[in-house]
């Protein structure tokens, strides 16, 4: 996929809804989405989310129904979302986001504004020069939620989960000679890529879509892949700090 014309960039207004997830507020910002993010359907989201990520129908449709059916709001007969109803804290919605600050004590929605501070940090991580491998984006996730607090375990594999999704969606595989820390072969994901993505809420312009589908089986394998390299790093940063 690559981004025409037709579907140009424009940002979000005040008056638009926008979420905490980066991908449905890509969508919206390019068009595929309305550019309001108001009142979306499930099925709309299904649809979109299998042409631009390349997402599984049962993975877009987990999503998608779920993400309706727990944050949505009633229209008529028929269920509805408009994206800011993703930031009621602790629904979907978590502390610990990578590049959106945690929700104010009491308050009922989480920030969906990108923290320019945490972003700067996520992209300053790297072990590359110009890419993050997954090893990178695990130590960033574990800093930012030792900071935050814990998680409960379905919110802490929520968070893998968007890991793993972004992983899936922009990551390139390295060949020999192209990088200096990354293992031949090893995906990794270009910093541009991210910056564009995370930071600007737009698709990146030399993304020509994700390398592979995106499915249950490869997302929940890459799940547990996160789970045991985040447990490893935990494991390290107790061992050095003498507990």
């Amino acid at each position: 996929m690559t981004v025409d014309d037709s579907n140009a960039f424009i940002p979000a207004s005040p008056d638009d809804s926008r979420s905490p997830c980066p991908a449905l507020n890509a969508l919206a910002n390019h068009g595929y989405l309305p550019h309001d993010g108001c009142n979306l359907t499930a099925s709309q989201l299904v649809s979109v989310l299998r042409a631009k990520y390349k997402i599984s129908w049962i993975l877009a449709a987990l999503l998608s129904y779920g993400g309706v059916a727990l944050c949505g709001h009633r229209d008529g007969w028929s269920w509805k979302l408009d994206l800011h109803e993703l930031a009621k804290h602790d629904v979907i919605e978590h502390n610990g986001s990578l590049v959106h600050d945690d929700a104010a004590p009491g308050h009922t929605f989480a920030p969906t504004d990108v923290d320019r501070v945490l972003l700067r940090q996520l992209l300053s991580a790297s072990s590359e020069s110009d890419a993050l491998t997954l090893h990178d984006l695990c130590r960033t996730q574990v800093q930012r939620q030792a900071n935050s607090g814990p998680l409960s375990s379905v919110r802490a594999s929520i968070a893998k989960g968007e890991v793993a999704l972004l992983h899936q969606a922009f990551a390139v595989r390295r060949g020999t000679g192209q990088s200096a820390t990354a293992e031949e072969g090893e995906p990794v994901v270009p910093k541009g890529r991210l910056e564009q993505w995370l930071g600007d809420e737009r698709l990146p312009a030399d993304w020509p879509g994700p390398e592979q589908g995106i499915g249950l089986t490869s997302i929940f394998g890459l799940v547990r892949k996160i789970g045991g390299m985040e447990t490893k790093i935990k494991d390290k940063e107790k061992g050095s700090n003498g507990a």
